[in-house]
């Protein structure tokens, strides 16, 4: 059975965040660069319930419209996004072996 998809399934690339060292420590001249995260998921828009000025993205949806693992990603603070595109082959699988 092939279900309507509602969002579009995207990866994101962002700038995080990041600690440097754990203690007191000089601070790594040598670390400069930017951490950068891969996020695959579900966009939820702004029209959908995401949040202003932040690309939304979420793991899972139920029947019930509740969203699981969501994270919302300052705009500053992306890189790119990839749009992924829907898979069209049929996929035969044997639910006794998954």
């Amino acid at each position: 059975m092939v279900e309507k998809i509602e969002h579009e399934f995207v990866v994101v690339v962002w700038a995080d965040a990041h600690e440097g060292e754990g203690s007191w420590s000089p601070l790594d001249p040598d670390d400069q660069s930017e951490h950068l995260v891969h996020t695959v998921g579900m966009l939820i828009t702004d029209d959908q319930g995401g949040k202003a000025r932040h690309v939304t993205i979420a793991q899972s949806k139920s029947p019930n419209d509740f969203y699981d693992h969501v994270i919302h990603i300052p705009v500053a603070m992306i890189r790119s996004i990839c749009f992924l595109k829907a898979f069209t082959k049929d996929i035969a699988v044997d639910p006794l072996t998954v």
